[in-house]
């Protein structure tokens, strides 16, 4: 996998599952990554730019990020969802069924493929 070019954005209000997927995206290609915990957080920063891709948890502290996989789905910018409880999250709004399921924890090589999946350039 290239170097991926623009930023990726990852939702994930767990510290040690977001270092080490920060990690496994630096060592895929991704050296632009913006982390954030919050979905409010992630609507005010998408408010003012756009990935080339994201990697969101759909639950996190502040409830399910529906409205940001509504939003990238209407920008077009692919994203995976990276949930320990796909069920929930698919039951909760069909908005996330537009990305790519990634269960949790994945390794790297299951990080790459989905990647590979969402973004055929890379």
């Amino acid at each position: 996998m290239s170097e991926i070019e623009g930023t990726v954005l990852l939702l994930e209000d767990e510290p040690f599952i977001a270092l080490d997927l920060e990690e496994m995206l630096g060592e895929l290609g991704a050296p632009n990554v913006v982390t954030l915990a919050t979905c409010q957080a992630a609507l005010d920063w998408l408010y003012h730019n756009n990935p080339v891709f994201a990697v969101i948890d759909p639950r996190l502290k502040d409830g399910y990020c529906s409205p940001v996989a509504r939003h990238l789905s209407a920008k077009g910018v692919p994203f995976i969802v990276h949930s320990g409880d796909p069920e929930g999250a698919g039951l909760e709004d069909d908005a996330f069924d537009n990305g790519v399921w990634l269960p949790k924890p994945s390794p790297p090589n299951d990080l790459q493929a989905a990647i590979s999946r969402i973004v055929q350039t890379f």
